[in-house]
């Protein structure tokens, strides 16, 4: 929270209103609110869930500081090495301010304190504590022991559900075939082509969304689905999610590919090293309002949009003579293969 008034006012006025400070009705602030030598309190962690926690402080004096920043600081370590600072806002009635950490890890402990600077003074309230819920890995996937890299450097697990979407869970069986969607779209319809695309009417354009071209309209360089328009996560919520391309790229890579058949159904048995395995039917596509090729081909949208050719989006296909991704037309409905991330 940065003010732009002069910090000599400030720091004139400070000492000289903090016995005016509000008393803490609900008991948040914990002791020292009224302590002229703690310019910040630290307050509680509240609405803590496996990736996210609200926190709040006061600071403590009775007029909002014009040129100084409050907040709160967090790290898993106690000695705050590699903390982050999350500025605050504003503050409400009782000089207490709130903010939200959102990139935590679950099943972890953070320390965190209220913090407040102005210049080079810099004060801090006392270390508190709280620990994130614990993320239970649902028993509908499987543990290919894989692991990605995201481009900050960060590492997480990816787990491969046993069974192909259908319309508002997985499949029963990882033989069924589940529900086809085309790239994009949340619901599955009775008729697949640009006339009832979601985004765009004609394969060159415009489109209302995940565009790099101005040729095909206006452009959002959105290249890879958010949540509300990924039906994996629309369905399953938390963690579920469509694979992206690279994580497509690492299955087929880090696996063993063996075309095979299962209760009846064709398709392609995916081993990891591990021993551990997941069965993907041959359900082929759906284009206009037919379904083609089910049985011989796989087709397996990603979550990634073809950057140079945006009316594509990538997808795994296979057939019995092998497995690759390719782009094609976003409008045509694919099966889709859920991951949760941890």
């Amino acid at each position: 929270m940065k003010k732009i008034i002069s910090a000599l006012f400030a720091f004139a006025l400070l000492f000289a209103f903090v016995a005016c400070t509000p008393e803490d009705n609900n008991g948040e602030n914990g002791e020292g609110q009224n302590d002229p030598e703690k310019l910040a309190t630290t307050g509680e962690a509240s609405d803590v869930t496996y990736f996210s926690a609200t926190l709040t402080g006061f600071i403590n004096f009775a007029f909002e500081p014009r040129d100084a920043e409050v907040g709160i600081m967090y790290d898993k370590s106690q000695s705050f090495d590699g903390a982050k600072k999350i500025a605050a806002a504003g503050l409400d009635g009782n000089n207490k301010f709130t903010v939200t950490a959102t990139d935590l890890e679950p099943s972890t402990t953070y320390y965190f304190k209220a913090y407040f600077q102005e210049g080079t003074v810099e004060k801090y309230g006392a270390v508190k504590s709280f620990t994130t819920k614990e993320l239970k890995i649902p028993d509908t996937v499987v543990d290919l022991g894989i692991a990605m890299t995201r481009e900050d450097g960060t590492t997480y697990e990816l787990y491969w559900a046993q069974s192909n979407l259908s319309t508002g869970s997985l499949c029963a069986h990882p033989e069924d075939y589940g529900e086809y969607y085309a790239w994009g779209e949340t619901e599955p319809k009775s008729n697949y082509g640009w006339s009832s695309y979601k985004f765009g009417k004609t394969s060159s354009g415009p489109y209302s969304k995940y565009n790099t071209r101005k040729i095909f309209g206006t452009v959002d360089n959105k290249t890879v689905l958010e949540a509300e328009d990924d039906v994996a996560h629309v369905k399953l919520g938390g963690r579920w999610r469509m694979p992206t391309d690279p994580e497509w790229t690492e299955l087929r890579a880090k696996c063993t590919w063996a075309w095979t058949t299962q209760n009846g159904v064709n398709g392609f048995l995916v081993t990891a090293s591990n021993g551990k395995s997941i069965f993907l039917p041959a359900a082929g596509f759906r284009r206009d309002a037919n379904l083609n090729d089910a049985g011989s081909i796989g087709a397996y949208w990603s979550s990634s949009l073809d950057k140079d050719s945006p009316y594509y989006a990538w997808f795994t296909r296979f057939h019995y003579a092998g497995v690759d991704n390719a782009s094609y037309f976003r409008s045509d409905g694919f099966c889709i293969r859920p991951v949760f991330e941890k």
